[in-house]
């Protein structure tokens, strides 16, 4: 017999349902029911207020405040400057790729510095949005690149040359899977040229159950998806075959930043 237990953690108020199997073990939706769970709940961004909050949509929730909404760009790019001076990079980085630009926050003030920017994303309307903001900031280098979520490593065949910079930020968290974020981690590192950089941010799991990893229900966990002990990630993308030189928490948002090379 199946069970639901519900887990009622006052600090968030809210409850958390996982579904035990008869084997005591939480019982997890399909891959590819998950991948396709995310694709159907990302690509319904321009129809749903949450969704546009949650992708960084200028003028949406959150985001009504410009400045704000132009200060994640700019948190993400201090972050990359201190990566830069880690590795004490002398070159210029010419082209980069962002796993998941959403509204394009990132790629308006990356695009100030970097000449070439794909954007890779499972969401046909973020991408829309992100041409749209890129455009209207007189930025003419930015690539979006549609892809099939159930296929990430798809894209290495759409992007014709190795990397200086891969950045994620605020998507490995609704990732639908961990083992997803495994993939992406080495597709990462493939899209890469050797010295290559790259600045992933994930949420970590700290023992509260609420940013604990989910494994079924994605539409109802989305926000809280997928989380990894610091540890953890800093061995995936090891693993990975990236070189782990930093990471940088931010505990009011469970936020995990890893700064990375290419060997």
């Amino acid at each position: 017999m199946k069970v639901i237990r519900r887990l009622v953690l006052p600090r968030v108020k809210r409850a958390v349902k996982v579904l035990i199997g008869d084997d005591g073990r939480p019982v997890a939706d399909p891959p590819g029911q998950l991948a396709a769970d995310a694709q159907a709940y990302w690509s319904a961004s321009e129809a749903a207020d949450d969704r546009r909050d949650l992708s960084h949509w200028k003028g949406s929730g959150r985001w009504a405040d410009e400045q704000r909404w132009k200060r994640i760009g700019e948190d993400h790019f201090e972050l990359y400057q201190s990566l830069l001076r880690l590795v004490d990079r002398k070159e210029p980085v010419r082209s980069m790729v962002e796993w998941g630009p959403g509204g394009g926050a990132n790629a308006v003030r990356f695009g100030r510095e970097i000449p070439r920017f794909y954007g890779v994303d499972i969401s046909e309307p973020n991408l829309r949005r992100c041409s749209r903001e890129v455009e209207a900031a007189g930025y003419g280098g930015f690539v979006p690149i549609r892809i099939d979520a159930a296929d990430p490593e798809g894209v290495l065949d759409r992007i014709g040359e190795k990397l200086d910079l891969f950045l994620s930020t605020a998507v490995y968290q609704h990732f639908p899977s961990k083992e997803y974020g495994v993939r992406v981690t080495r597709v990462a590192r493939e899209l890469l040229a050797e010295g290559g950089l790259a600045l992933i941010q994930t949420r970590y799991d700290d023992g509260n159950p609420y940013f604990a990893p989910k494994t079924r229900d994605y539409r109802e966990n989305a926000v809280v998806f997928t989380s990894y002990l610091v540890e953890e990630f800093w061995h995936v993308a090891a693993d990975a075959g990236l070189r782990p030189l930093a990471v940088v928490l931010r505990p009011a948002t469970h936020y995990a930043y890893y700064l990375l090379s290419r060997p």
